[in-house]
């Protein structure tokens, strides 16, 4: 299994309770369909990049799981009938230490070389 990170974007205007009704949902369809919910990040309410259906804010919600590509497929598919969710976003991922880029000694004694 693999390691996704789901990012979604409920209506503004929700107050808590109806959003974790929302993420449990969620947690509820991923462990359904065979997958592992690993963390949830509740981001909270922020504003938009550009307005969605006249709407300046949403409310985002980040889940790391461990699931099949079948199990993403339909987890989309769900959370894009939701009335509710305004956007979704779903990546592979990759731990921060493999992003990180590790320095070539020999890159850096020559960047420096050429520096002088």
């Amino acid at each position: 299994m693999i390691k996704y990170e789901t990012t979604f974007i409920l209506e503004p205007g929700f107050d808590e309770g109806k959003v974790n009704e929302e993420i449990e949902r969620v947690s509820q369809w991923i462990r359904d369909l065979g997958g592992e919910v690993l963390e949830i990040q509740r981001w909270g309410k922020k504003r938009l990049a550009y307005e969605i259906g006249k709407k300046r804010d949403g409310i985002y919600t980040l889940m790391l799981y461990q699931a099949a590509g079948p199990t993403v497929k339909e987890l989309e598919r769900r959370l894009r009938l939701n009335e509710s969710v305004m956007r979704v976003l779903t990546v592979v991922h990759i731990p921060p230490e493999l992003t990180i880029a590790k320095a070539d000694p020999e890159a850096v004694a020559a960047a420096e070389e050429a520096d002088e």
